[in-house]
Parts: structure tokens; sequence; C-alpha cells
């Protein structure tokens, strides 16, 4: 059990689908400060406009802005999971937020990717500054999304019938990756 925040003051970058998944298989409460279709579709979300309160088991979604709130929940966390896209705005945002947090355990995932050497490419970025920190990658895929509209999580929808499994089969083991880190010992990723 753990307190999880998904954070990057970049939007777009796929913190809500991922923070949705998570919590589902979890079964985490979500709680968020931005508004999103997560709030009709898992009846454990919460939305918090002004200030989010500290609860273990949770998934902490935070909005792709700046709020101050945000920061304490982001200090008491035991695992702060940073997405990250190919885009140099993006990864300028995630560079100032480890500095901010570089105290936390961090797993940067570059997210979106359409190929492995993009994820190679934000890695060498990232531990250019940061050269411990904990790498992984999600391919661009609609996994997580069409996980959130249909309101299972990416694990239900994988394991729906046969078709999902195709359909879904690499996109579904580079999740697993991040789900490891709260079903085993945390070891699963290497720096």
């Amino acid at each position: 059990m753990a307190i999880i925040s998904i954070a990057s003051t970049k939007g777009g970058v796929g913190k809500t689908s991922l923070a949705f998944s998570l919590a589902k298989d979890l079964g985490y409460r979500y709680a968020t400060n931005d508004m999103s279709i997560v709030l009709n579709k898992y009846r454990n979300a919460r939305y918090y406009p002004n200030k989010i309160p500290l609860y273990p088991d949770t998934v902490y979604d935070f909005g792709g802005f700046v709020d101050t709130n945000a920061d304490e929940i982001l200090r008491q966390s035991d695992i702060i999971l940073l997405p990250t896209i190919n885009d140099l705005n993006s990864i300028m945002k995630s560079l100032i937020l480890i500095k901010n947090f570089r105290e936390k355990t961090i797993l940067v995932f570059a997210n979106m990717i359409d190929n492995p050497s993009d994820a190679t490419l934000i890695r060498e970025k990232i531990h250019e500054h940061f050269p411990n920190l904990a790498f992984t990658y999600l391919r661009r895929t609609k996994l997580l999304k069409n996980a959130l509209e249909s309101g299972m999580s990416a694990s239900e929808l994988y394991e729906m019938n046969n078709h999902t499994q195709h359909l879904y089969k690499q996109a579904y083991a580079e999740y697993q990756k991040i789900l490891k880190l709260f079903t085993t010992d945390g070891a699963y990723f290497s720096k």
C-alpha cells in the first residue's frame, strides 16, 4: 500500500488515464485537483479544487498546472510517476519537477512513444542531469484511453477477451512494468 502521485506541469502527457487505471487495478482511491471524466467512471474518485487531503492507498492525479497545495502531497508520496512525452517543453518541465523533488523516489516514463529510440533520446536527456533516475516507457497506444472511456482498468480491458489480449499485448506488458512496482518488492526498474 502506498501514496502514488502522477505529476507533470505539462498537460496532455497522459497522467489521468494512467492514474485511473492504476487506482482501479490496485483498489486505491483516486484524488485529483483537476476535473476529469474519471469522476464519472470510478466510484473511489474525488475532486478537490482547493486543497487535496492526504490519504494512504491513494493515486493522486495532479493537473498540468502549478499548484502549491500539490507540493505537500508530492513530498509525502512514496513514489512520483512523471510522464514525459517526446517534446522539449515536456522534458524541460520534467527536469524542473525532478529538481524540486529530487529527494523523492521518482519514476520517469516516456509516454506516447512511437518507437523505442524516442524513449532512449528522452532517457539520455533526463540522465544528463539526473543519471540515477529509474526510467521506462509506454508506447503510443489506445489501451489506457479506451480503458478510461469504458470505465475499466487497463488490466480489465486487456483480460476481456482474446481479441483485446491480442490488440493490447505489447502495451499491456509495458503497463505491467509500472503496475508491478506496487505488487512486488518495488525493485522492478533498473536505473
